[in-house]
């Protein structure tokens, strides 16, 4: 496609006194159509810009979450184990007298202290929570200078 090409105008009056001529013919050289079409894709672009911003803050803060998450799973299951650990150390301790259960029982006891941990870990992973200042900011941004680059009515 061609770009139009500018043709000469022709003054409509030069006789009115104080006014500057106003002009008939005269077609520019960047159409509205063109004009529209740049602000569009500018738009489009900045927009994507913002989205990958935001799904990269929301990606860093889901991130410690999903760590949380696993360390709670492992809490369950190691406290799971622990209290099949309890269970088999109070059979123990009824079969037999004193040998097998403390052994048993020094197992569950490291299990309950390990599941502590992981659910300490899990839980303030957890807490943290997930920040999009940055997007904001950016937004917040792009609206002022839209706002301030805009011509007025």
């Amino acid at each position: 496609m061609t770009a139009p090409r500018a043709q000469p105008a022709l003054p409509a009056s030069t006789a009115r006194s104080g006014r500057s001529p106003r002009w008939f013919g005269a077609r520019p050289a960047v159409g509205v159509g063109p004009t529209g079409r740049v602000v569009a894709e500018d738009l489009s672009v900045l927009v994507k810009a913002e989205v990958a911003l935001a799904k990269a803050e929301i990606l860093a803060g889901v991130k410690p979450k999903a760590v949380g998450v696993g360390a709670l799973v492992g809490a369950a299951a190691m406290a799971w184990l622990a209290l099949q650990g309890l269970l088999i150390t109070v059979a123990l301790l009824l079969a037999l007298v004193l040998p097998a259960w403390a052994a048993a029982l020094i197992v569950s006891v490291v299990l309950l202290v390990a599941a502590g941990g992981a659910a300490v870990l899990g839980r303030k992973k957890l807490a943290a929570p997930v920040s999009l200042d940055t997007t904001k900011r950016n937004v917040e941004e792009d609206v002022a200078w839209t706002k301030a680059h805009l011509p007025t009515r």
